[in-house]
């Protein structure tokens, strides 16, 4: 007497919520692989949503990979000494002419995405934390055409004489 076996359902998990997906899902274009995860149905649906508003705010152009002019001569690095500079306080950002022309990307207000970064750092006193809010106020003050996107900080060691903790702030614009 033959015995036919029942063929397996074949499942997996979603990657976002656990949910289970279930090949017909997949054959059905339910479920699908979207930036490399297995979605299911609900989760496929908020991904959707998601990229279509993104594409409709216009951030999906902000998002795209910054490119450097030097980018083609990818393995070699030049190590001479015309590519290595001294670091001054104008070249460290402390010169208090802060200049974005020097950048291809375009600063865009109305997008969602960041499209540059300054980062500010102080010592944990009350009179240094106090100085570096002045900086910040300042030169939000003094560049209207900014609107901050994202706000980090973190605490970290600096060098100096002494390796001393500091705040450091980093403001995406």
């Amino acid at each position: 007497m033959r015995h036919k076996q029942k063929e397996e359902d074949h499942h997996s998990t979603c990657d976002k919520c656990g949910a289970t997906v279930y090949k017909e899902h997949l054959d059905q274009g339910i479920a699908r692989y979207a930036d490399g995860k297995l979605l299911c149905p609900p989760c496929l649906t908020d991904f959707e949503k998601d990229e279509e508003a993104a594409a409709a705010s216009g951030i999906g152009g902000a998002l795209a990979p910054i490119e450097f002019d030097d980018d083609e001569d990818e393995g070699q690095v030049d190590m001479t000494s015309s590519r290595i500079q001294a670091a001054s306080r104008a070249t460290l950002g402390m010169s208090h002419g802060w200049d974005d022309t020097k950048y291809r990307r375009p600063l865009d207000v109305r997008a969602i995405a960041a499209t540059r970064c300054r980062s500010f750092h102080s010592k944990l006193t009350d009179s240094a934390l106090e100085y570096m809010n002045e900086q910040i106020n300042e030169w939000l003050d003094k560049n209207d055409a900014i609107t901050i996107k994202f706000a980090n900080s973190t605490i970290g060691l600096f060098e100096g004489k002494h390796a001393e903790a500091h705040i450091i702030v980093t403001l995406f614009y």
